[in-house]
């Protein structure tokens, strides 16, 4: 493989049509894919010393995003993926704060997070929240 190609890992999945009946995920989806392509293109064409760093905007589009889906949608994310590293520390974090009522829930939330950035995200960034 040439090193101008896309690795599968980096790949942007197409969202479940579930998503697109959801106005909210709807919207913070396209709001998500817009400051992408905008920090993609000040990238590509700014002059040196111009802060276009995606951890600005881009990763806070997709928290919003994952926040809306676990809070909203937790039925429909995906189950536990066993290969992946940040589901498998949500799910220790789930059982290890089983016994308190507000740190459980708490990790469970997250969770779900992590959960939801499976459905709209690259595997290659899953687990970087």
């Amino acid at each position: 493989m040439s090193d101008d190609r896309i690795r599968p890992e980096d790949e942007w999945p197409l969202p479940p049509v579930w998503m697109w009946a959801c106005e909210e995920c709807a919207g913070l989806y396209r709001t998500m894919k817009h400051v992408q392509e905008e920090t993609e293109e000040a990238r590509l064409t700014c002059e040196p010393g111009i802060d276009f760093d995606p951890m600005d905007s881009a990763i806070g589009t997709q928290i919003a995003l994952a926040q809306h889906m676990a809070a909203a949608h937790p039925e429909q994310l995906p189950d536990w993926d066993p290969a992946c590293a940040g589901c498998t520390s949500h799910r220790e974090a789930i059982a290890r704060d089983s016994g308190a009522a507000d740190r459980a829930a708490s990790a469970a939330h997250f969770g779900n997070e992590h959960r939801a950035r499976h459905v709209f995200a690259p595997p290659s960034i899953v687990g970087l929240y």
